[in-house]
């Protein structure tokens, strides 16, 4: 039987697949839509045509986000979303489905219950073989960061749902703390933000698409973009200029949230571990690592050197792609689980 070997990352936002000899072949919204067929529930589309729906699809197709706060809260449609993700990284050459071989990716303090439902989606889709790893160990493994020496690092991946924090050491979680402060959040923070300045409404879509382009951790950036919505009072369709700088306060106050706790992780280790945290610094991953000035303000906030890498949005499939092929730390990691 044929095999294939993959990494997933499975994220609020989005979701990630890595094939072994091909690199990343996925990275697209975890969305699905269903369409109502005469009582009769079927997939309509997945990812980024699911996704493109939102806000206008009619009454007979509902769009689902099985995924929040980084973690599956709708395991039916998480399965067929994933099932369906499976079958577009499939080869064509393939006669048969092969054998599939997955390192997934968990969220901190998971659960007996909910590795359950980790299983049990993943088998439904079509994965045979199945081993979970903290995000958080497969995001140092995608920046090369040395977690099995006798101190790892320090890491912060703030993502769609929310934000681990992880000190790292030996394969292991020395200690960990997440809270559910990250890119959906602060969508909608901004959304109320920009309904009660300027009265108009933007929807979801709209305010992420803002936020990923003018949004800064930069005071006084000078960037603007132009947005359409529906008048809060009149319900007609307007446009509106927002500029970067009238969303910086908003948008600095959740950062500023991830920081403390990043400090109070700190702050609960030993004099040693703070010590080598002082010595190494901390890396920074995740769709939302990647606002401009993060760097700069954490580094102000916090006193340490801060690490972010360019390819921060795929850390945690891309270690998973890494431990695919190291099957002595993956042993290492999983004796320490």
């Amino acid at each position: 039987m044929a095999k294939m070997d993959i990494a997933l990352d499975l994220g609020t936002s989005f979701t990630s697949i890595f094939v072994s000899g091909n690199g990343i072949v996925l990275h697209e919204p975890s969305v699905i839509a269903y369409f109502d067929d005469g009582g009769k529930k079927r997939t309509r589309a997945v990812g980024s045509e699911a996704y493109s729906m939102m806000g206008k699809a009619p009454d007979k197709t509902k769009i689902v986000c099985p995924i929040i706060d980084g973690s599956i809260k709708d395991a039916d449609a998480c399965a067929d979303m994933l099932a369906e993700f499976v079958t577009k990284i499939l080869p064509e050459s393939y006669v048969f489905k092969p054998k599939i071989r997955c390192i997934v990716g968990v969220p901190l303090g998971i659960t007996v219950a909910d590795r359950e439902t980790y299983e049990d989606v993943l088998m439904r889709a079509g994965i045979d073989d199945i081993t979970m790893v903290s995000s958080c160990i497969l995001a140092a493994i995608g920046t090369d960061m040395p977690i099995s020496s006798n101190f790892g690092g320090l890491i912060t991946s703030i993502g769609g749902g929310g934000t681990e924090v992880a000190i790292l050491s030996l394969c292991g979680i020395v200690s960990g703390y997440g809270i559910n402060i990250g890119g959906d959040m602060i969508d909608r923070a901004l959304m109320d933000w920009v309904s009660g300045k300027y009265k108009i409404n933007i929807g979801r879509t709209g305010m992420r698409g803002v936020r990923e382009k003018i949004c800064s951790l930069i005071r006084n950036d000078c960037l603007t973009t132009v947005v359409s919505g529906i008048d809060v009072e009149s319900k007609v369709i307007r446009s509106q200029t927002i500029a970067a700088q009238e969303l910086y306060g908003v948008v600095f106050d959740y950062y500023k949230n991830i920081s403390d706790a990043v400090e109070s992780v700190i702050n609960a280790s030993t004099p040693t571990v703070a010590a080598e945290i002082q010595r190494t610094g901390m890396t920074v991953v995740g769709g939302c690592a990647m606002i401009p000035g993060l760097k700069q303000m954490l580094e102000k906030l916090l006193r340490l050197k801060i690490y972010i890498p360019a390819e921060a949005e795929y850390a945690t499939v891309l270690g998973g792609g890494k431990l695919l092929s190291d099957d002595e730390l993956l042993y290492d990691i999983i004796s320490h689980q």
